[in-house]
């Protein structure tokens, strides 16, 4: 294990003063010639979405999205690149309309993809496109949509996953759910939890998995029988919802992973690791009843003989350590492998040959993809900055990969497993409309935090910085809490935006944070008002001291979530912000405790509300508790479809700064849930925010014209 100490250790930064507070000229563009990056730009960027390589490795076929702001429509398009001549770009195999939504496109055999659309049939089905000429054929006509297709040539089957009714099949469940919505009555009986998850009410339908037999007939691909439901036959609770699988590599069965149903299951976490026959023939058998935390990213090796997945050991606890189990599928032996590793890995699979694996690790501010060698368990980091989200293997030492910063959105590049850590983009779909807009690196800082630890802060500068003059600054506080604040793109919280309405802004990795070791990521658990808040205040504190572009005096801060949270906490503990703005935060850490859905969060970090040695332990980061101090002027934001942290929350927020007699105000999404999706709304919302914390540090901001 000393090889991958070394190698972690040689990723950690030397704890100096940076440059951050003395920036490189050479950074900055000429300003005359520079555009402003504006929340136009970010709904309006093409999003590669599902990508997909073919079987002899020479081209990806990609689906991509767009919006487009004048007709408030989008759509997509179907791509298809030759990685021998990448630089002349894709061509298009469907082409982008409004209202067409094609998705998981999926290679059949060299010539032919597969992919997920309604088009004319009566829901989402599964269709084909020729890579030779682009003719589009409809493979099956089912009556209930089926989504997340996965194609194995072995097996000759699609699996996917459909919303179906307990001993019910694919159709008559559709036409079943049909029967129900005449129903005279809109009442619905529930006798436990979840009654809601995310953004949707639970029914008594289940995402159940399928496989169904596909081939050649008459000279055209169509489904060659019936499909199964490959976890019918599962002998614990009903409902098992397969959320990642994978065949075997000889086609004879399917692994998956899915959370354990039950009357437990709003505020517990464990999830089975599975294998079923593809044919559905018997029940699925569960690898890893040895454990009753959460496990995902199941994978087979190579030869079919292993698998390996990520294992979290605690109960009730979705933020333990990623554990990295291989498992020998003949002896039925589990090994823990790289336990010296201190943070937590978020998906694992093995390599082409099977002689190493692929994991993405969260390292500081990055998200990369390492390399593990099974046989010296060494570990190499393969990216050096920003996140990677996904890869696949093109050779033995070349890799395919989706990658992003915060200056540029998911692309794809090519990197090597053995040689130089270095990027070779070959999707160059958003770089014209990039090009000549303020982009600010990604710099950081290291202060000393709370308990005496090192705390990592990000920073990206403004539009037209100019180092002799002062700047307000957006304060960023992230959401989660167990999360980290990553060099990434987002669609939402895009931090360029901010730094082109002229802010410095600024993020702080505080604890409880995911990608600086376990202990790191612990440290939290009951602890939400303590070592965060101290960091948050330290870090701000430390960067204003040191950085004299920076006006200390003129800051606004805002949170999402946990970040929301925070935000109604720092206005009961401080009034030295000059605005603030809460998206979905929480305002009673007990009536939050009681209409959340996923009971083990809460639970967890905070305690039982009900439990009287707990109920202290809930009440003592409440920020409920403090708003007689509340005094800052405050932008809150909810949406209707939020049941992670209910509309009561946002509502009862507002209400106790207007009987404060705060300025403040409410914006109020009938149509979103945890997140602002849609892209109209988007512009809005942020344009809200833009007007609010510029009218309190007086800085003229974008502004959408809602029309």
């Amino acid at each position: 294990m000393r090889l991958l100490v070394s190698a972690i250790v040689a990723f950690l930064p030397a704890f100096v003063r940076p440059d951050v507070f003395n920036p490189d000229p050479s950074i900055f563009p000429d300003w005359s010639k520079t555009g402003v990056f504006t929340p136009e730009h970010v709904v309006q960027a093409k999003r590669l979405g599902g990508y997909s390589l073919s079987p002899n490795k020479k081209r990806v076929v990609f689906q991509q999205y767009q919006y487009n702001m004048t007709d408030n429509k989008s759509g997509t398009e179907v791509k298809l690149l030759d990685l021998s001549t990448y630089s002349q770009g894709p061509t298009t195999l469907i082409p982008y309309k409004y209202g067409q939504s094609d998705s998981s496109p999926t290679w059949y055999d060299d010539e032919t993809i597969l992919f997920t659309s309604v088009r004319s049939s009566p829901a989402s089905n599964l269709f084909s496109v020729s890579a030779k000429d682009g003719t589009v054929k409809q493979v099956s006509n089912f009556t209930n949509d089926i989504s997340g297709i996965v194609y194995s040539s072995q097996a000759k089957r699609v699996a996917f996953v459909a919303m179906v009714y307990q001993n019910v099949g694919l159709e008559e469940s559709a036409k079943l759910a049909a029967e129900l919505s005449e129903n005279p009555s809109s009442g619905v009986v529930h006798d436990k939890l979840f009654v809601r998850h995310w953004d949707t009410w639970i029914t008594k339908q289940r995402a159940q998995l399928f496989t169904v037999p596909v081939g050649a007939a008459n000279g055209t691909l169509a489904v060659t029988g019936a499909p199964v439901n490959v976890v019918a036959k599962y002998t614990g609770e009903w409902g098992l919802e397969p959320d990642y699988y994978t065949f075997s590599p000889d086609g004879s069965s399917i692994l998956f992973s899915a959370k354990i149903q039950g009357r437990e299951e709003a505020w517990q976490t464990e999830a089975g690791i599975f294998i079923a026959p593809v044919d559905g023939s018997s029940a699925p058998v569960r690898l890893n009843s040895n454990f009753k935390g959460a496990a995902s990213s199941p994978n087979y090796s190579p030869d079919g003989k292993s698998v390996v997945w990520l294992q979290m050991a605690t109960p009730g606890y979705e933020s333990d350590q990623n554990q990295v189990i291989y498992y020998d599928i003949a002896t039925q032996k589990q090994t823990r492998l790289i336990p010296d590793l201190e943070t937590s890995p978020s998906s694992v699979w093995f390599s082409d040959s099977g002689e190493s694996l692929y994991l993405i690790i969260p390292t500081q501010k990055d998200n990369p993809l390492f390399v593990l060698d099974l046989d010296t368990q060494s570990l190499s980091r393969r990216v050096t900055d920003g996140v990677t989200a996904s890869a696949v293997e093109i050779s033995d030492d070349e890799l395919l990969i989706l990658h992003h910063t915060f200056q540029y959105p998911p692309t794809l590049f090519k990197i090597s497993t053995k040689g130089d850590i270095s990027k070779t983009q070959i999707t160059f779909e958003n770089d014209s409309w990039l090009k000549g807009l303020w982009m600010s690196p990604t710099e950081t800082f290291w202060f000393t935090g709370a308990l005496n630890e090192k705390v990592q802060g990000l920073v990206l500068y403004p539009f037209g910085f100019d180092k002799s003059k002062k700047y307000p600054i957006s304060f960023i506080i992230h959401g989660g809490p167990q999360i980290s604040w990553y060099d990434r793109w987002s669609t939402g919280w895009n931090l360029n935006n901010y730094a082109n309405q002229g802010y410095i802004v600024i993020v702080i990795n505080f604890h409880g944070g995911d990608a600086y070791g376990q202990n790191f990521t612990d440290s939290i658990t009951h602890n939400w008002g303590t070592y965060p808040y101290e960091d948050l205040m330290t870090g701000l504190d430390y960067f204003v001291e040191n950085a004299e572009y920076a006006d200390g005096n003129n800051v606004a801060a805002l949170g999402a979530s946990y970040g929301g949270y925070m935000i109604n906490w720092i206005n009961g503990q401080t009034d030295r912000f000059k605005a603030l703005v809460n998206h979905d935060g929480v305002f009673s850490t007990v009536s939050m405790s009681y209409s959340t859905e996923e009971l083990w969060f809460v639970e967890h970090d905070l305690g039982k509300p009900y439990v009287e040695s707990q109920r202290a332990l809930v009440e003592k980061f409440n920020p409920e508790r403090y708003v007689a101090n509340w005094k800052t002027p405050t932008l809150i934001i909810h949406g209707e479809n939020d049941f992670r942290i209910p509309l009561s929350e946002g509502i009862s927020t507002f209400t106790a700064l207007q009987r404060r007699g705060i300025d403040s105000k409410l914006l109020y999404f009938p149509d979103e849930n945890h997140w602002v999706l849609k892209p109209a709304n988007y512009l809005l919302w942020s344009s809200e925010m833009f007007k609010w914390i510029g009218k309190y540090t007086n800085v003229t901001t974008w502004e959408y014209k809602n029309e």
